[in-house]
């Protein structure tokens, strides 16, 4: 059950993520890039 919750969490995170950088202008998505690669490892994920 955990799994399927994680993974629908996931997936709406991701959604939304890919929404807003592909509304993005270009160089608000460099700032995008590494603020969310700066999230991830934070997280430990990275």
């Amino acid at each position: 059950m955990k799994f399927i919750k994680g993974a629908i969490i996931g997936g709406l995170i991701t959604t939304g993520v890919v929404m807003a950088y592909n509304e993005a202008s270009f160089n608000t998505k460099k700032k995008l890039k590494k603020t969310g690669k700066n999230v991830l490892k934070k997280m430990g994920i990275a």
